[in-house]
């Protein structure tokens, strides 16, 4: 029975018909503010005409489907959406301000962390802003943040239903806020509730208003699936009409299954992750969810079959008990539950070598925004058959655009991807987004960790947090390396505590003082001068710099820690500054890539430039363990 609460509307006795109305048929009671459905008479031109409110400009490219009941269009999950407004100052007429009901049709082809249906909502840390009705991995939700229970940034409630959506089935799903009392309804039913929020609702500002994603200043999340019709009202419905306007369009829920797919498919074709001498990790993204098998063994020997232990779209299965230093074949297998496969070709990878046998591996950093770059670079790397590479942090512009993950970074790390494992950092473009996370399978907690290789150890840090003695990350690096026995020790992250780029540190062609590098990370540089590192490498500035070899903030004749620049592999180039620092050995303006290879207590490096040519050249021969220390011996060739 319809309840009336504070604030409502008197408007709301009436039972209004408009939401589900999927060619505008008539209606009884107030009109919505904003109505969008989609047929061939609405979406047009790169833009839905509204039958009220304001038109949505078409981004990306979704389709228009059609059956017997009408038509809807179908979001891929990656860049399809529908911009109503960028901000919430450009939507304000069309926003409601103290209540609202929000009413879709919907069909969920795969769960997501933050999938919407419709919303202007602003995620900024802890701070929330705005509105969304959308849906988790699982299950339909409603968040709503008001100024009256914000602490200042806003802080949202987000509701959650009951009901488990069932891919490929329509859905009637309804926000309601009364000022008061927040509800979830679907289909008819009200699933969740909540009097956390009170007052007007809190406008985002810097939310764009959209269908089909969640989509803030660093943040885009689309929906993959069927949006069929999507209403706003300035009122707060009540029961009575969620459940009379759930039975005016409730034929959809007699349709055929709807076949979330046209085709099964990659995303993501298979990557390789965390090799070790007795396993490594196979990766892939499927276009729905599927189930998953890999086939490999040793060359030479009959495969065998390991599947993933769920249904999923983002793939990831830990092949355990191989043969060190071992070459293998593999093979991806995805099948969907209407039993369409797809395969991967027939691809290799090999286990991680003995501590007695030479190895390589290469630099890839700042891949961001230019993938035809990054993919020129990985070509050549792959075709000198690194071991494995290192990713000194940003390998995509905008790491919460999902876009830019399949469409550039791992379509130009490929077939190198495919092939050997990448272990990446954390860069400021990536803004800590959950898309590295799911990505990536390293060791807990993932922003820093450590792995063997042969003879040597790697130490991989976030330099967005922080680094100082006090520290997690110090404290951890300081105990790795007091354990480490390893002959090399490297250490990698994104920001250079030595750089002599023109203005990132004080724009020198301007008169400004430098501070040559990131000085947050010169506390780390006492841990290196302690314990013997070797090499740092680093990315953030777009160009090529190699240092002296530094011991106690000066160059040294022997011993010492090299610290390298290496972020030239796709982003926009930068340059030098006019003078050259003391620390400084070697610059270079340019895309490239790095090749290191490691020979007991030998070690070449070499550095190439976008058409192949070596421009850097160095060893580092170390002393064998019966002659004094602090003799190392380091040379420089610059071909």
């Amino acid at each position: 029975m319809a309840r009336r609460r504070r604030g409502i509307d008197p408007w709301l006795p009436w039972i209004l018909i408009a939401c589900s109305a999927p060619t505008g048929r008539a209606h009884e009671g107030p009109d919505p503010i904003s109505h969008w459905f989609f047929a061939k008479s609405t979406v047009r031109n790169g833009e839905v005409e509204a039958r009220l409110g304001p038109n949505a400009k078409v981004m990306g490219d979704p389709k228009l489907v059609e059956d017997r009941l009408g038509s809807a269009l179908r979001f891929d999950g990656v860049q399809d959406r529908l911009l109503i407004a960028p901000t919430y100052a450009d939507a304000r007429d069309y926003l409601p301000a103290r209540f609202i009901t929000v009413a879709a049709w919907v069909v969920v082809e795969a769960g997501k962390p933050q999938g919407a249906i419709v919303s202007t909502f602003e995620k900024d840390g802890p701070a929330e802003r705005g509105w969304l009705l959308g849906y988790d991995d699982k299950v339909f939700r409603f968040a709503v943040s008001t100024v009256d229970a914000s602490d200042g940034d806003g802080r949202a409630a987000i509701l959650k239903g009951k009901t488990e959506f069932e891919p490929g089935k329509y859905y009637h799903v309804v926000g309601v806020y009364d000022g008061a009392e927040m509800r979830l309804y679907v289909n008819g039913q009200l699933e969740a509730a909540s009097d956390e929020q009170h007052g007007p609702i809190y406008p985002s500002r810097y939310a764009g208003y959209v269908i089909g994603a969640f989509a803030d200043h660093d943040d885009l999340s689309c929906h993959q699936g069927l949006i069929r019709d999507v209403a706003v009202y300035d009122l707060a419905a009540t029961e009575k009409w969620v459940k009379h306007d759930f039975d005016h369009g409730s034929d959809l829920l007699e349709l055929d299954k709807v076949d979330v797919a046209d085709e099964l498919t990659f995303v993501v074709p298979p990557y390789l992750q965390f090799v070790t001498t007795d396993g490594i990790t196979v990766m892939c993204e499927t276009s729905r969810p599927a189930k998953v098998t890999v086939r490999y063994g040793a060359f030479g020997e009959e495969p065998v079959a390991l599947a993933a232990e769920k249904d999923d779209q983002i793939h990831e299965i830990r092949l355990k008990d191989l043969k060190a230093q071992t070459p293998h074949h593999y093979q991806v297998e995805a099948t969907d539950d209407r039993g369409r496969t797809s395969r991967s070709p027939l691809l290799t990878l090999q286990t991680a070598n003995h501590a007695d046998t030479p190895f390589a591996f290469g630099i890839l950093s700042d891949t961001q925004e230019n993938p035809h770059v990054c993919k020129v670079l990985s070509d050549m790397l792959w075709m000198q058959r690194p071991n494995f590479v290192i990713i000194p942090g940003d390998l995509v512009d905008s790491g919460p655009n999902k876009r830019q993950w399949v469409e550039e970074f791992f379509p130009g790390m490929q077939p190198l991807a495919s092939r050997v494992a990448f272990f990446p950092v954390l860069g400021n473009h990536e803004q800590n987004t959950a898309h590295y996370y799911n990505y990536m399978s390293l060791p807990e907690p993932e922003y820093y960790y450590a792995f063997r290789y042969g003879n040597a150890q790697f130490f991989m840090l976030d330099s967005n947090k922080r680094v100082d003695p006090d520290s997690e990350q110090y404290k951890w690096l300081e105990s790795q390396l007091t354990e480490s026995t390893a002959t090399w020790k490297f250490v990698s992250y994104h920001h250079p505590a030595y750089s002599s780029d023109e203005d990132d540190y004080g724009d020198m062609w301007k008169g400004e003082s430098s501070t040559h590098g990131d000085l947050r990370l010169r506390p780390l540089v006492t841990l290196y001068d302690r314990y013997g590192v070797d090499i740092v490498w680093n990315g953030h500035i777009h160009s090529y710099e190699r240092t002296w070899p530094l011991k106690a903030d000066k160059p040294a004749e022997a011993g010492g820690t090299i610290y390298m620049v290496t972020g030239g592999a796709g982003g926009r180039l930068e340059t030098a500054g006019p003078v050259k620092p003391w620390f400084q050995n070697n610059v270079k303006h340019g895309h490239h890539y790095c090749l290191v290879s490691v020979n007991g207590r030998r070690l070449e490096f070499k550095a190439f430039d976008l058409e192949g040519r070596a421009f850097d050249f160095m060893t580092i021969d170390k002393q064998s363990p019966s002659e004094p220390l602090d003799r190392r011996q380091a040379a420089s060739e610059q071909p």
